[in-house]
């Protein structure tokens, strides 16, 4: 007796009326047909998700699912997740494979296995299963009383039309592996198949994949275009000279096509933004005009689509949510003309268009595309490409979802649609801020200055003393910035081991007046480094703002020069009105320098976002590390700061001598004056033969990228540091973390539970640890699950910046009462 199976392939008239007609439970349950439904008619239902160990697309379907039905169990193959908020705290209940070695991080390879873990999952204590599909979630096994509505991504991509492309790309084309992949991917199609039949009712996420469906499962479908998060993102009327693309750097998004055809036109800029296993092949084909960014945060990418000419798409998507977030910020945009983009954009045969198509995925049809663009023949409005993404809004899609479940499945009494969770609209303060800092790099002390006027709720205004990429950050979060002619300070070291300038006075003098300026319509001035923090003060005292200084340095003799320290503590003393530190050390040392009274310091460690490092957490080590040149068998270790002596990098350099089996990687850039120590740590590894064994990779954008490419972060300054931000960003990451046990750094680590410390400057220790953590994983492991719940915990963003506002406003407010009274 042939199977339904057999049926389909051989496409009997008796297999196509059974897969065109609705199954038996479409249709009302009589009332004699046992439900076990609850007495009121309310259904118990139950989410089945394929796997759970990221947020991206398929993710926010299941977010808005859990918003239409909040009571809902969740069910998933896996569950791996960090951050569980979109989840509403619920557990997903999981299959034999989460406990599987290494399910972690090689989850995927365990797909021959997922059909069978699926069909484990017990749901028959359900009435109304939703699944949300792109693998083996429309397989959960139901009974003839439960309704099954699936909403499907998209069939098993790389076991049906796009089968080829994959084995391809992995690989796979010849041999006996390939022999066994396709074996799998067989078995996978003739499952995939038969438990279409037991969906009662499907959806699609758009009119592709519904015809995909139709194709493979002979069902129709229903079409709900997947939710998009367009409140998240403004409006943008003035747009920049470039173009934009960003995207996970997969072979089927086509960036290397976007790179190549910007090559060909010099005179177009072009921003690309994201990475993955093709960046090395993507950075080799890019020219000065395209720039390369990597990962960015959302506060980043949000600002280059509001500012971008045109968002740039040649993939063939079966929906494309950065298609729609880029008409969110009313961006047209510029897309390959098959496939979901399709559906989205609107081109110029319609009404009000938002964007523009070519046929081919070639790098000479993105070039014509672009040119057409740049023509002005047709017009696109930023309000009419905001317009079109509302259409695929969260809130239109619960709408969607809930009405047509309720239609589907008529003798289930529905909870109503939650109403949609009011905005808690974050109270504006009125604080007018000055913030200053005397730098245009993106070092540590302004990467944390960041982190506070970014989530900042007063008006926040910034002066730099010098341009760079510390500016573009700022303006990327919509801080305005005004950069005044610093370099008359340049050779003004901390240490005082060089004499000022005959210019610097008159450099003085117009910092001091540019600062002036600014400080007359703040509250209060917020001055984040020593020179920023000299130049403010002063301005405070003219104008008679207050003043507060975040200190990011121990004020030793170890660190500045007697000069230096003079000017620190008779500013300190006269004309500072409160003085935050970000450690311990850094209080200690300002106090015995000062004297300074306690209710003008506090102590307030810096925050560091988890954002840049969960957000990898799916990628690859070997992805990162080819992203980065870096050797992809070796032990490497990785130290993180600018190229500076008391940064401590010979330390590591000699300790490398003593272990032999390990590499090096030396994340950053001589800054300060420091060119010719870089050139001594050069010099050290040609001398010692370690010139195979150690990677200097300069400056880097994403440090988060870099941490996860190595197995152990270290910190190796020699004296005392401020703080340590490096060593929170190393537990972040997920490695374990090796400093020196001096300075802030002992309030950050407990030698032995997140972390291990060693002595400054002593290379034998160092080596010693680190031939400890090559040789025990386990400890490596303990050492970096605590650490990553240590940074979570105590140093995170929010208790931070809370802290620092609550200062500065109290500070305004004392002011404010004086100047009354």
């Amino acid at each position: 007796m042939k199977t339904n199976i057999e049926d389909a392939f051989m496409g009997t008239a008796k297999a196509r009326h059974f897969l065109h007609e609705p199954a038996p439970a479409m249709t009302p349950v009589p009332r004699r047909e046992r439900s076990i439904a609850r007495a009121n008619g309310v259904p118990r239902i139950a989410i089945v998700h394929d796997w759970l160990v990221t947020y991206a697309g398929a993710e926010r379907v299941l977010e808005q699912m859990i918003a239409c039905f909040p009571d809902a169990d969740i069910f998933s193959v896996v569950d791996f997740l960090e951050d569980r908020g979109f989840l509403r705290g619920k557990q997903a209940k999981t299959s034999f494979i989460q406990k599987l070695p290494f399910a972690k991080k090689r989850y995927r390879a365990y797909l021959p296995l997922m059909p069978l873990a699926i069909e484990q999952l017990d749901v028959s204590g359900y009435d109304l299963i939703l699944s949300s599909s792109h693998a083996v979630a429309k397989g959960v096994l139901t009974g003839p009383d439960q309704v099954h509505v699936s909403y499907v991504h998209s069939p098993i991509r790389y076991a049906w039309d796009l089968q080829h492309q994959y084995l391809k790309q992995s690989n796979l084309t010849a041999g006996m592996k390939s022999l066994i992949a396709r074996m799998a991917l067989h078995y996978m199609r003739s499952w995939d198949i038969r438990t279409s039949n037991s969906v009662n009712h499907f959806i699609a996420n758009s009119a592709f994949i519904a015809r995909r469906i139709h194709k493979v499962y002979r069902r129709s479908s229903q079409v709900i275009f997947p939710p998009v998060d367009v409140a998240a993102f403004n409006v943008c009327e003035e747009k920049d000279d470039f173009y934009l693309t960003a995207s996970r750097m997969v072979p089927y998004k086509k960036i290397d096509l976007i790179v190549e055809a910007f090559a060909q036109m010099p005179e177009r800029k072009l921003v690309v933004i994201g990475e993955g296993p093709d960046m090395a092949k993507i950075r080799a084909k890019a020219t000065p005009n395209v720039r390369i960014m990597g990962y960015q945060p959302f506060s980043v990418l949000h600002e280059k689509m509001r500012r971008a000419k045109a968002f740039v798409f040649a993939a063939e998507e079966d929906f494309g949510i950065s298609v729609v977030e880029a008409q969110a910020c009313g961006t047209p945009v510029i897309a390959y003309g098959k496939g979901g983009a399709l559906e989205t954009v609107r081109d110029a045969s319609e009404a009000e268009p938002t964007g523009m198509f070519f046929q081919e995925q070639s790098a000479d049809a993105i070039v014509d595309a672009v040119e057409a663009f740049e023509d002005g023949t047709v017009t696109f409005k930023p309000a009419d490409c905001r317009k079109n993404a509302e259409r695929f809004s969260n809130a239109r899609f619960r709408e969607q979802f809930h009405a047509h479940v309720a239609r589907v499945a008529p003798r289930f009494v529905l909870p109503p649609l939650p109403a949609e969770p009011e905005v808690q609209v974050e109270e504006k303060s009125d604080l007018r801020v000055l913030a200053v800092d005397q730098s245009g790099s993106l070092g540590g002390a302004e990467l944390s200055m960041l982190e506070v006027v970014k989530n900042m709720r007063g008006d926040v205004q910034t002066v730099l003393f010098d341009d760079g990429p510390f500016r573009i950050a700022l303006e990327a979060v919509g801080i305005k910035v005004d950069v005044l002619d610093g370099k008359a300070l340049g050779n003004v070291r901390k240490d005082g081991m060089t004499r000022p300038g005959a210019g610097v006075v008159g450099g003085v003098v117009k910092l001091l007046r540019g600062t002036l300026e600014k400080s007359r319509n703040a509250d209060v001035i917020y001055v984040n480094t020593q020179r920023a923090m000299v130049i403010g003060a002063i301005a405070g005292l003219i104008s008679r703002r207050p003043v507060v200084w975040h200190l990011r340095d121990i004020v030793s003799e170890d660190h500045f020069g007697r000069t230096q320290l003079s000017i620190i503590k008779w500013c300190t003393k006269l004309m500072l009105e409160h003085v935050i530190a970000n450690s311990t050390a850094s209080a200690a040392a300002v106090t015995a320098l000062t004297r300074l009274r306690e209710e003008r310091l506090d102590v307030v460690f810096n925050g560091i976002s988890a954002e840049p490092f969960t957000s990898i957490e799916t990628v690859a080590q070997h992805e990162l590390r080819a992203r980065f040149g870096l050797p992809q068998d070796a032990f490497l270790v990785g130290c993180f700061s600018r190229l500076a002596r008391w940064k401590g990098q010979h330390v590591l350099l000699e300790a490398l001598r003593e272990c032999t089996d390990m590499h090096a990687v030396l994340v950053g850039a001589a800054l300060f004056g420091e060119h010719e120590y870089e050139a001594e740590l050069r010099a050290f590894v040609l001398e010692h033969g370690l010139a195979d064994r150690v990677h200097f990779l300069g400056f880097q954008d994403d440090i988060a990228a870099c941490m996860k490419a190595v197995d152990v972060v270290t910190h190796t300054s020699i004296m005392p540091e401020p703080f340590g931000r490096v060593i929170i960003e190393g537990m972040l990451s997920k490695r374990p973390v090796v400093a020196t046990r001096a300075g802030g750094v002992t309030d950050i680590v407990d030698d032995g539970e997140n972390g291990l410390l060693c002595a400054p400057g002593d290379a034998a220790e160092l080596a010693r640890i680190l031939d400890r953590l090559k040789d025990d994983s386990p400890l490596r492991d303990r050492l970096t699950e605590s650490g990553f719940v240590h940074a979570t915990k105590r140093f995170g963003t929010e208790r931070y910046v809370e802290s620092v506002e609550r200062i500065l406003g109290d500070v305004a407010a004392k002011a404010k009462k004086r100047e009354r009274s």
